[in-house]
């Protein structure tokens, strides 16, 4: 048998396995979703690098950060039905629970502030993505 030609998938695309057929929104909702997930990697990573980098422990921002990763978690989820307002979500309580550990504790802030800038962009970067994603689930999108 000879070889198929099929066009080349874009950037980021996997090919699926023979015989299934994959649809493109099933891609774009894992990517939404992982990059929830891959903030909160990274929202772990500044918090370990903080409590390194910091001569005294806080429990309180320790605490902050916990709950803010179990909220990470959880929009993860939810971003399966509606990305759009999950990664808005994600970006607010970023946003809060930063401005409340640097109330809390201003010397922790200092040790993963690199960290907390990339996790920052990454949200916002990611909002377009979930809005064409959203608007495509509800039968807007237009291409």
């Amino acid at each position: 048998m000879g070889k198929r030609n099929n066009p080349p998938l874009p950037a980021g695309r996997q090919a699926p396995l023979s015989g299934q057929h994959v649809p493109y929104w099933k891609m774009d909702e894992n990517k939404t979703r992982n990059t929830i997930l891959d903030a909160l990697c990274l929202l772990i990573a500044g918090e370990i690098i903080a409590i390194l980098a910091s001569n005294n422990f806080s429990w309180a921002v320790t605490i902050a950060t916990a709950v803010e990763a179990g909220f990470f978690i959880i929009l993860a989820f939810l971003a399966r039905k509606n990305p759009y307002p999950s990664i808005l979500s994600a970006l607010v309580l970023f946003i809060i629970i930063s401005i409340i550990s640097a109330a809390l504790k201003p010397t922790y802030l200092g040790g993963s502030i690199i960290i907390k800038i990339f996790i920052l962009i990454y949200l916002v970067r990611a909002i377009s993505d979930a809005r064409e994603l959203q608007a495509f689930k509800k039968g807007r999108f237009k291409k």
